[in-house]
């Protein structure tokens, strides 16, 4: 086992990069809207707990779309050229 897992400490590519800080990206905004849900149910006012609620709605639309430009970065539709 050991041996299939040899070289995976190397650079990364620019494309691997890419995607990784969009997987990254995305789970910080999943973690973030859990969070606001969080904070928005324990005990604030209505209008507090609305506008957490609304910013953790913006958040989602934003988490699905950087999960969907991983995706893309995967599956090798969008490139990312080498950094020079």
């Amino acid at each position: 086992m050991a041996d299939l897992i040899q070289g995976l400490d190397g650079p990364r590519t620019a494309q691997q990069a890419l995607f990784y800080d969009l997987e990254d990206a995305a789970a910080v905004i999943g973690w973030s809207m859990s969070e606001l849900t969080r904070m928005a149910g324990c005990g604030k006012t209505p209008d507090e707990a609305n506008a957490l609620i609304k910013i953790s709605a913006l958040l989602k639309a934003q988490q699905e779309k950087i999960s969907h430009y991983a995706s893309e970065v995967k599956a090798g539709t969008i490139l990312r050229s080498e950094a020079e």
